[in-house]
């Protein structure tokens, strides 16, 4: 397990004893983002120094330091071939770095307030951005421009994640909220095709029309499939990307990212929410606070399963969750980590 701090320092724990195997003081003010590429070759870190570093991990030594960010560097995220790196500043940018040469490939500016958090889809096609302005957008990363932009948080919005588990996309897409907003769809549409035999046409009326048409068409196919007892369900492909999203405002949003909606809010914490994890068992998202709880939510139900009050003695700053392990871990302002039991 690695951790980072506001010490400056990068620690690498042997998770058997839950000892220091190594560490190295890796930048000169606060460490805000870890990142490993998909096979645990490369760390990245990111800093309010400004600079992002490329650490070999079986070394733990620093081979490149990339710079072009003019405020604190806040995620970041390595693409799915391990080339490039991006990376989300309070400079109100997104950058993505060629890890080869470590020059800027690309600048994506759309925010208006600093970018806090960046999120992959499995694809590696779009990336999902999250700001203090309290928007999101989702970048068509061939392209470069703004495909998606989604409001609705009350507050700055800390952390955003694609959900890239196939069996959480399946358990999502069989929910309760789910079936309700399908039944709000088709109500728009109902409503919005009775306008149009009233009223003259428009473009804007016709795409918005066509886009609810389009996801109502792909929810019902997947659904029969689902539903469907001779179908093998790992083989059914649901055309869904959804994300998630925590805010300061105590919520957590559900986004479904074709239908350019938010289909359910998470509500229980008490604070600001911080950070948030997809459980790799698909049937659980996790999230922790500023009110120093830890909370389990059901992607069936939408309601809080579990609660573990008091987690810490201060704000949970930050959670990750072993894909191999039944583990669990938190960080806190009590200069603790946690480890769970998470089975």
């Amino acid at each position: 397990m690695v951790s980072a701090s506001e010490d400056c320092s990068v620690i690498v724990w042997e998770c058997e004893e839950f000892s220091i195997e190594r560490s190295v003081k890796a930048h000169s003010n606060k460490i805000n983002g870890l990142a490993f590429d998909t096979i645990g070759r490369l760390l990245g870190t990111c800093s309010s120094d400004l600079s992002i570093k490329i650490w070999n991990f079986d070394t733990l030594t620093c081979i490149k330091t990339l710079n072009g960010h003019e405020h604190t560097v806040s995620s970041l995220e390595f693409s799915n071939d391990g080339n490039f790196i991006y990376s989300c500043s309070r400079d109100k940018t997104i950058k993505l770095w060629e890890l080869s040469t470590g020059n800027c490939k690309k600048t994506l500016t759309g925010h208006n307030e600093w970018v806090r958090a960046i999120s992959l889809n499995t694809a590696g096609t779009l990336l999902a951005s999250c700001s203090d302005d309290e928007t999101i957008i989702v970048w068509n990363l061939e392209t470069g421009i703004e495909n998606y932009s989604f409001s609705g948080h009350e507050n700055k919005i800390e952390s955003i994640v694609f959900v890239k588990n196939n069996a959480s996309i399946s358990n999502i897409f069989n929910s309760d909220y789910v079936e309700s907003f399908s039944k709000s769809l088709n109500s728009d549409i109902t409503s919005i095709s009775n306008e149009k035999t009233e009223n003259e046409k428009n473009d804007n009326t016709t795409d918005n029309v066509n886009l609810i048409d389009l996801n109502k068409i792909i929810l019902e196919k997947a659904k029969t499939k689902l539903n469907n007892p001779t179908t093998n369900t790992k083989e059914v492909k649901i055309n869904k990307e959804y994300i998630i999203s925590a805010s300061r405002d105590k919520t957590m949003k559900l986004w479904d990212v074709f239908a350019s909606s938010c289909i359910f809010t998470f509500t229980g914490h008490d604070n600001w929410v911080r950070s948030i994890v997809v459980h790799p068992n698909g049937k659980y998202i996790v999230s922790c606070s500023d009110d120093k709880s830890i909370r389990v939510w059901d992607l069936r139900t939408g309601r809080c399963a579990k609660k573990l009050v008091d987690a810490h003695d201060r704000f949970v700053t930050s959670i990750a969750i072993g894909v191999k392990f039944p583990l669990m871990a938190s960080g806190s302002n009590d200069y603790l980590i946690k480890i769970w039991d998470c089975k």
